[in-house]
């Protein structure tokens, strides 16, 4: 009699459900699209993301109300690791040639920050090294906003995708300024 009553009531609950299934996570990561500058011969022997951002969640802060507060969204992430996409997006920037020096990159900041409810930027802050036969020859750090990030995880995905692309750029001007490495 229990297990009647109980399959009876989880029917109900499944029709009261309408039949409505739960939407499926939506995965996303920078496209096929070529990075837009070319980064000169170099190997690039590490990327790697610090930690909350070395997972799949996509994250984003609500810095109207508490910038220091990390959230996720619930039904999308990343196809990869942002490190690993940024290290993707690298390789596929990377010239050829004979390669003199190294390239060691670590992710400290991949979240969409929204200003308010319905705006946000993309921010990507990473810290690089170039490590030549010697050891290290240079280090420097960014900070790269994308304006217009949208609402949603789709559109922050496409912004951290385009501030990805001028990171890989403003790498690419940094290596070819480094006469250790031509």
């Amino acid at each position: 009699m229990k297990g009647a009553v109980v399959t009876l009531l989880a029917g109900i609950a499944a029709g009261c459900a309408g039949g409505v299934a739960a939407p499926l996570p939506r995965t996303y990561d920078f496209g096929v699209a070529a990075p837009a500058a070319r980064v000169p011969a170099v190997r690039v022997t590490s990327v790697r993301s610090v930690v909350p951002f070395d997972g799949l969640e996509m994250h984003y802060r609500l810095a109207w109300r508490n910038a220091a507060e990390l959230v996720t969204f619930s039904q999308s992430r990343w196809a990869a690791p942002p490190g690993e996409l940024l290290r993707k997006h690298l390789l596929r920037a990377t010239g050829e040639g004979v390669a003199k020096c190294g390239l060691e990159v670590e992710l400290h900041e991949f979240s969409q920050v929204f200003a308010s409810p319905g705006a946000s930027d993309a921010r990507l802050e990473l810290h690089a090294a170039l490590v030549g036969p010697k050891g290290r020859l240079a280090a420097r750090g960014w900070n790269v906003e994308e304006a217009n990030a949208g609402a949603d995880a789709a559109s922050g995905a496409a912004a951290l995708a385009r501030a990805a692309d001028r990171a890989v750029t403003e790498i690419a001007g940094w290596i070819a300024a480094q006469a250790d490495c031509r």
